[in-house]
């Protein structure tokens, strides 16, 4: 009798033990995530500033703002969150696009450099539709 008593109780402290670690597994995840975005906020922060002064260039500021809003639909917990930050995605695109058309016209750039920026628009709006596609399914 003693038998089955002393392999529950050894069945209850080994899922607790793994219940203890995953919740200790989470919550290191969720503080490097806190984190990361915190870093991330900063650089943006730091980059728009530089901009602002004039010391910093566009580019820097909207590959900063592409990384941070990336990084939150990512991470993001549901899927409304995910298609804001995409949407956030999809606006940084466009603004980059725009700039290097911009560009082109006062031969600072090439238009290569206008063709992989259209390229990484579409694909940040095919992401978009994807989304919001699949958040009407689910």
């Amino acid at each position: 009798m003693t038998t089955p008593r002393i392999q529950l109780l050894a069945l209850l402290a080994v899922s607790s033990l793994f219940a203890s670690l995953a919740r200790a597994d989470e919550t290191a995840y969720a503080k490097i995530l806190r984190e990361r975005d915190a870093v991330l906020s900063q650089i943006l922060t730091a980059r728009e500033a530089r901009s602002a002064t004039g010391a910093g260039d566009e580019e820097a500021v909207l590959s900063a703002r592409l990384a941070l809003c990336s990084f939150r639909r990512d991470t993001a917990p549901s899927k409304a969150e995910k298609i804001k930050q995409q949407e956030l995605i999809v606006a940084v695109g466009q603004k980059k696009l725009a700039t290097l058309k911009n560009r082109v016209a006062t031969g600072l750039v090439g238009t290569e450099d206008v063709l992989l920026a259209t390229d990484s628009l579409l694909q940040a709006q095919q992401l978009l539709e994807e989304l919001k596609v699949d958040a009407k399914k689910g």
